[in-house]
């Protein structure tokens, strides 16, 4: 067996461990209790105070009279690997933070069930009529998720760093992002760096990058009213990154770290700028805390016009269900709806965790979020809804396109960054000739993409 074969067994034997262990510790807890175990997995390492506050009074209180117990275990990088194989392998967890990358998958395969077949679960999927977005939340007519929080984009400042390099202006548009950051370089003496990147995170293309420039370009990756990929229109942002990389202005190793480790540098005040998603409010707050003076920007634009287009914001999911939930439904069910409750949501939205998708949670708050940050991030008055792109329906020749950001971003590539572009746009346009008529035209946009929640 060669080296490389062998890791690759052991990580799946370690994943295989991680995805069965809960369930020996879960039938313990029900034989000595009387109680069911529902399993819950997550990546969202940034609510996970709060969250386990909740499902400690849950199970204390109303999980008891129910005779449930809810196991929330939040996972960090290996989230992805750790719940495709227990889907697979048959040993899930009842409910899961559903990924859109790879969601359409688990729903052609069977892996996923439509909560209308859970008992109450259709009274809840009825809240949101008129709401739900094929692809997005829906497949073939059927509801496997809701919309929790609302998703919004912005740009992260270390001020301190930018008093000391004698930098008094914000940046407003990419160019001034590179300029901001080879100053702050050279003012950092290999103690700090203007920017940071985190290519071991392939999530971070989009939800640093892509996502956020919809503000300059009115898509993420995919115009839903073309029907057809686009990443020709980011080659100013690209180009400036490029740009700060070959400056030298970029932290160093930047190609081995993931997304946690570049918010610790950011947080550690190594870094001038950085990307930032509304979640990182809480990031900051209590997973790396950055006790300096950081502040809240807007996202660059591409030309000193300015944006063009309203601010890109996502109606992000927060739990699927399983077939394993199958075996318990209506406790799987309650426990769904404890996780969506608005009073739950209410208290993430009080500490700045979630911008609430429902008005009705807002309503609920008995105080308004103070969390650093977070006003800024909220701040959003007029949102442009991301829509889904049919990602997982397309068969793509080649490298898909988070490989080949990153790639160029590793300086993997001769050719300028436009050509390299434009080559990964015709393979995706291409791939999208094979799919039917009926799939492609379900992922058009809809005649009013402003959020009005």
């Amino acid at each position: 067996m060669t080296g490389k074969r062998a890791v690759c067994v052991l990580s799946v034997v370690f994943f295989m461990l991680l995805a069965v262990l809960p369930l020996f510790g879960g039938a313990k807890k029900e034989a000595e209790a009387g109680v069911t175990t529902i399993r819950v997995w997550t990546d969202n390492a940034h609510e996970k105070v709060l969250r386990d506050a909740q499902v400690a009074r849950f199970n204390a209180g109303r999980g008891k009279e129910l005779g449930i117990n809810i196991e929330n275990n939040v996972y960090g990088t290996n989230f992805s690997d750790a719940i495709l194989i227990a889907l697979q392998a048959g040993e899930a967890p009842e409910l899961f933070r559903q990924d859109g990358k790879t969601f359409t998958d688990f729903v052609n395969a069977g892996l996923a069930v439509p909560l209308a077949e859970l008992p109450g679960g259709q009274a809840l999927v009825d809240q949101y009529k008129g709401e739900l977005i094929p692809n997005l939340h829906t497949w073939d007519g059927k509801a496997y998720t809701l919309p929790y929080s609302v998703t919004t984009y912005k740009f992260i400042i270390n001020k301190d760093l930018f008093d000391a390099a004698g930098i008094t202006r914000m940046p407003k548009t990419w160019d001034e992002v590179r300029e901001c950051a080879k100053t702050l370089t050279a003012k950092g003496s290999g103690q700090s760096f203007g920017f940071v990147l985190g290519l071991k995170s392939p999530w971070t293309i989009t939800s640093y990058y892509l996502f956020p420039s919809g503000t300059n370009t009115g898509i993420g990756v995919f115009d839903n009213d073309k029907l057809q990929y686009n990443f020709s229109a980011h080659t100013p942002m690209v180009s400036a990154i490029l740009g700060m990389i070959n400056d030298g202005s970029v932290f160093p190793g930047y190609e081995n770290l993931d997304a946690d480790q570049m918010r610790a540098q950011f947080a550690a005040g190594r870094v001038g700028m950085i990307p930032g998603v509304s979640f990182d409010v809480a990031v900051y707050k209590d997973q790396f805390p950055a006790n300096f003076n950081w502040q809240v920007i807007d996202v660059p634009a591409f030309t000193s016009a300015g944006s063009s287009y309203k601010e890109i914001v996502q109606a992000t999911n927060l739990l699927a269900v399983s077939t394993t939930a199958r075996k318990n439904p209506e406790k799987s069910m309650e426990v769904f709806k404890f996780f969506y409750s608005d009073e739950n949501m209410a208290e993430m939205y009080e500490e700045g965790i979630y911008i609430p998708y429902r008005s009705q949670a807002v309503a609920l708050a008995k105080k308004q979020p103070t969390a650093k940050g977070f006003a800024e991030f909220a701040n959003v008055p007029q949102k442009l809804l991301l829509l889904p792109s049919p990602d997982s329906e397309v068969s793509v020749e080649g490298l898909v396109y988070r490989e080949v950001y990153l790639r160029l971003f590793a300086n993997g590539y001769n050719e300028p960054a436009a050509a390299v572009l434009k080559e990964l746009e015709d393979r995706y346009n291409n791939a999208l000739k094979k799919l039917s008529a009926e799939k492609l035209n379900s992922f058009k946009a809809s005649s009013d993409r402003v959020i009005k929640r």
